[in-house]
Order: C-alpha cells, then sequence, then structure tokens
C-alpha cells in the first residue's frame, strides 16, 4: 500500500521563505496608478513592478516563464495536455487612511500579519505557490501541466486575463482554482455590473464632491466644498456632528466619514457618499440630489427596483463606490451584484427607469458562476480542505466577490479566507493570521496533488 503524504510536513520547510517573500511582496505599492500608465505599463509602474517580482521568483525556482505584457505572468511546470491552472493578483485597492503603520510595510502583531495585500491577494499567492514548490521539489507533479497565473487588473475589471484568455486564446483550464476568496470553497459567484449615473445639477454655492477610491469598496471619506453662509455651518454640527468642518476664506469643507468595506458587502460598511448626498438633500432641498439618495441608500437595491434573493447566493446588493461632483454634473458609479433568479437585462432596464432623470450608462459587467456541489472540482477541493484542517461542518459557499473564476471555465474561488475570520479584505488594516497562511500552504498542495491525480483517472478511462 502507497504511503500517505503529509502535506503539512511537506510544506513546514517553505514557510520561512513564504513569510519573507510576502513581506518583499507587500513592500511594492502595486495600486492602480493612471499617471504611469503606458504601453509598457498597462497597468502602472507599481503594478509592474509586483508582476515582475514574480516572474524573477518562480524563474528562480525553476518554472517556465512567461511575461505576457505586463498584464499576466505564467509560471508553467510540466507538459501534459490537461492542465491545472491556479489564477491570482498582485494588484491590490488603494489604501484609504486610517492605518496605523505604513500600509505597504508588513507588520506581525500576536501571530497576525497586517498590510494591504496580506489578504488580497499576495498572501493566498504566495501561500499557494509555495504549495506548488514543495509538490514540485519533491517530484510529486504528475503527467499534466501546472500554470500558475498572476495578473495585475483583477481590482479593475480583469484586463489581465481576458488579455490571457481572449486576446491571446490560452487553452482553458481542465480544473482550476483562485486563491482569493473563503474556504472551504465558493461553488457560486453573483453576477456583477457597473453603472454609472450622470445628471447636470445646480445646487447654490455648491463646489465640489469627491468620495471614493473604488467603484468595489465602500465610500470611507467624502469631502463637500461649499461656499460659506450664515447657516450651513450650524446645520452641519446639528444633524451631523461627527462631520469635519473647516473654513479657508468664503469655502467651508466638510468631510463626511464612513467605514470602508468591500463592495460585495456594503452592508457590512458605512458609505461615507451617502451621507454626505444625504446631508445636501436635507441642506438644499434639491430634487435631484433627493432623487439620488432615494436610488441608492438602500444597499440591497430597492431604491432602483432591483431586489432579487435566492436560497443559495442570498441577495442583490448595491454599492455606491465613487461620487463626484465638478461644479456642473453629479457622477456616481454604482457596483451592484446580483443572484441566479434575476434576469440581468431585466435588471438593467428597471435600474434605468428607476433612475430617471440621471443617465445611467453600464459598464464593467460579470456573469454569474455556478457549480454543482457535488461536481468532481468542487468535491476535490472541498476534501483537500477538510483533510488538512478537520473541519467538517463548514460547507461550500455562495458569495458575492467576483474572482478570476469567472474570466475563465473549469474554475472556482478557493481560500485563503478560513470561516469565522475576517480580513478586512479593501478596508484599512487588512489582516491575515500567520498560520492560515501556513495552513493554507498544505491545503493547496494537497488540492493541486488531488486535481492531479483526478486528471490522471480520467486518463485512464
Amino acid at each position: 500500500m502507497k504511503k500517505s503524504i503529509n502535506f503539512s510536513k511537506l510544506t513546514k520547510g517553505y514557510e520561512k521563505d513564504m513569510l519573507a517573500n510576502l513581506k518583499s511582496f507587500i513592500a511594492i505599492d502595486s495600486v492602480h496608478d493612471e499617471s504611469t500608465v503606458s504601453r509598457e505599463n498597462p497597468f502602472g509602474q507599481g503594478v509592474t513592478n509586483a508582476l515582475k517580482f514574480f516572474e524573477n521568483l518562480a524563474r528562480k525556482d525553476g518554472f517556465k516563464v512567461t511575461n505576457y505584457d505586463n498584464k499576466v505572468v505564467e509560471a508553467i511546470f510540466g507538459e501534459g495536455e490537461k492542465n491545472i491552472t491556479i489564477m491570482a493578483h498582485a494588484d491590490v485597492v488603494p489604501v484609504g487612511t486610517g492605518w496605523d503603520q505604513d500600509p505597504f510595510e508588513m507588520v506581525e502583531k500576536k501571530g497576525v500579519v497586517y498590510g494591504r495585500g496580506v489578504a488580497d491577494d499576495k498572501g493566498p499567492l504566495m501561500s499557494c505557490y509555495y504549495g506548488l514548490l514543495a509538490l514540485k521539489d519533491n517530484n510529486l507533479l504528475g503527467n499534466y501541466q501546472v500554470r500558475f497565473l498572476v495578473g495585475g487588473n483583477e481590482e479593475r475589471g480583469s484586463l489581465c486575463m481576458e488579455h490571457y484568455f481572449h486576446t491571446l486564446k490560452k487553452k482553458a483550464p481542465t480544473y482550476g482554482f483562485s486563491p482569493d476568496s473563503n474556504f472551504p470553497v465558493v461553488f457560486a459567484e453573483k453576477g456583477i455590473f457597473n453603472f454609472i449615473a450622470k445628471k447636470k445639477i445646480n445646487v447654490p454655492g455648491l463646489i465640489s464632491i469627491e468620495g471614493g477610491v473604488a467603484f468595489n469598496s465602500v465610500i470611507e471619506k467624502c469631502v463637500i466644498k461649499y461656499e460659506i453662509n450664515d447657516d450651513i455651518i450650524p446645520f452641519v454640527t446639528t444633524n451631523f456632528p461627527d462631520a469635519e468642518v473647516k473654513t479657508v476664506d468664503d469655502i467651508v469643507t466638510i468631510t463626511f466619514k464612513g467605514l470602508a468595506a468591500h463592495g460585495s458587502t456594503p452592508q457590512l460598511g458605512v458609505n461615507a457618499g451617502m451621507k454626505a448626498l444625504d446631508f445636501l438633500a436635507r441642506y438644499s432641498k434639491n430634487k435631484d440630489i433627493e432623487k439620488a439618495v432615494d436610488c441608492f441608500s438602500d444597499v440591497y437595491g430597492k431604491g432602483v427596483n432591483a431586489v432579487g434573493y435566492s436560497k443559495d447566493m442570498g441577495q442583490n446588493s448595491l454599492n455606491v463606490g465613487l461620487i463626484s461632483y465638478d461644479g456642473n454634473e453629479l457622477t456616481i458609479v454604482v457596483n451592484f451584484r446580483f443572484v441566479e433568479t434575476c434576469e440581468e437585462n431585466e435588471l438593467k432596464k428597471n435600474i434605468t427607469n428607476a433612475c430617471k432623470p440621471f443617465i445611467v450608462t453600464f459598464t464593467l459587467t460579470s456573469p454569474l458562476l455556478y457549480f454543482e456541489k457535488d461536481s468532481p472540482l468542487i468535491s476535490t477541493l472541498v476534501n483537500a480542505y477538510r483533510e488538512e484542517t478537520g473541519d467538517k461542518v463548514s460547507q461550500p459557499l455562495a458569495l458575492g466577490g467576483g474572482t478570476y473564476a469567472k474570466e475563465t471555465s473549469n474554475t472556482v474561488a478557493f481560500g485563503l479566507e478560513f470561516p469565522g475570520w475576517n480580513s478586512k479584505m479593501h478596508s484599512v488594516g487588512e489582516q491575515i493570521k500567520v498560520d492560515a497562511l501556513k495552513q493554507g500552504m498544505s491545503i493547496y498542495a494537497r488540492a493541486i496533488y488531488d486535481l492531479g491525480k483526478l486528471i490522471e483517472d480520467e486518463n485512464k478511462i
């Protein structure tokens, strides 16, 4: 009888290198930077730097590495016709405000590491990569190919993987996963689309509004500039006592604070942009701003006639991620996520009608993803998680987050967030347990190994 593999023991010797390289990886500011976007740096210089970091690491470790236009880095091992594809991302969301540390310096406190990207997605990327490296170094990969893909645009629409699979027409995975969500596995992801609602408005005294850093994050801070008058400051201090008010010359600056959260779970945050619009609606009595408040205050879509529910996926969600006013036009960018019981075109029609007289334009679209829980891919990944953790209780999940799993076929999101843990993705204080990163290595190693055995068994049929 063949001796079973102790994956925890197999990966233990890689823990030090994993954490050291993660620290170096976190130190690279890989937020999309429009000011440095060029043909050579399609997502900005920082993202390119992060992709090259992984490129150099994988090449040093003996993988066959190709950098596709500083959009996707591909690390390959093996020659088989069938493949296991792993997709992770090197870009991160903007840092926001209120950190206790430099967000690009990984800091450990009591067994938890903090920093932008430790949980989304540089930490899971490194944990999974070293799980794969342990298999490669110990000759535990069989007659199939393993591709480890690292992209640079996941947080802004996944143009990286669109380039890889659709422009370059690379082969689809036989089986694939993305270490960019939750354990034990995500069998379904909501459909996603963004829309922009715009309208020219005239509010006497209003100079500007600016709030938000990304469409898929709850607005943490929103700033309004207004011409000073006798009653605006008393109105703010009476009705919005937590707002910050400053005056310079004849301009009052009002800063509304909220609580950041991932755009897939807006109910867990407090939207500073909506607080700002609520103030303006109540203070100015402007009908257009009152309309915006009516449309976008409810995070489940009631205000735009787009409520939806399913047993597996829960409720539709609506997140106002960006708000701006330039003295002429109010612009609101909304990230909307919907369940499988809804029809996308009907939702869009309802939203367009509900938002009038705002003009609505739909932009990014990401389709629904759904796998049967007893499919070979889901069953294999759940088993790998359970064997390595002993957790036989946690069940496959249906979530609102959109991952690389939607960019190709036969792929799901798999970890690294464990049940009961809040990593504060997209928020201040993003964090992950060191033990989770270490245990993730063994889970991912087993998962890759077991998927390989699944492929080899299929080849025998």
